[in-house]
């Protein structure tokens, strides 16, 4: 009879889970060491959206499932919560908290559309102005360190598209390690 109220909390774990995981892989250090994220608010969010994208384009792919959508509405609820809860902890007022996560909500919303065409195309160049543009801010990136973040995110993005939908339902993703060569 209450079968319903587990299955949704089974699935709310698995949606923390994942969100959980795009969480510890946009921090790793090799991102700010080897590939010059900047180590800011706006560093990590923008890491963020990007492993976020992939994982949203990814469960795009398999929409036609009902435990899809809502797995992805609980993941998108899961990281806009999260960043209210940021946005407060770094002092905004109470009354500030519902404007900056709009910015946050359209900046996010519009780096997502920018990431998923360049991944569906396969086009680096319209992904490197991106990263550019976004993760970057318009400062000078060496080449190398640029080629190096586009290898990532385009063998992510393939290594991502390439798992298990039930391994991801469940909670589990595998993402790989950043690498400069």
């Amino acid at each position: 009879m209450f079968d319903f109220l587990f299955k949704k909390k089974k699935l709310n774990n698995s949606a923390h889970d994942l969100f959980s995981e795009v969480i510890a892989q946009s921090r790793l250090p090799a991102f700010y060491t080897d590939l010059n994220v900047e180590d800011s608010l706006d560093g990590r969010f923008d890491l963020m959206s990007l492993h976020m994208t992939m994982l949203l384009y990814k469960l795009d792919q398999h929409n036609q499932v009902e435990k899809v959508k809502k797995l992805k509405r609980m993941l998108q609820e899961i990281m806009f919560d999260n960043l209210d809860l940021t946005v407060r902890e770094i002092g905004v007022g109470d009354l500030g908290v519902g404007k900056k996560i709009k910015t946050m909500a359209e900046a996010f919303y519009g780096r997502m559309m920018t990431y998923q065409n360049a991944l569906e195309s396969e086009d680096m160049a319209q992904m490197s102005d991106a990263l550019k543009r976004n993760l970057y801010r318009e400062k000078n990136v060496e080449d190398k360190i640029l080629n190096g973040m586009l290898k990532y995110v385009f063998d992510q993005w393939r290594g991502i598209t390439s798992q298990d939908i039930e391994s991801i339902i469940s909670g589990k993703i595998i993402f790989m390690k950043p690498e400069i060569n």
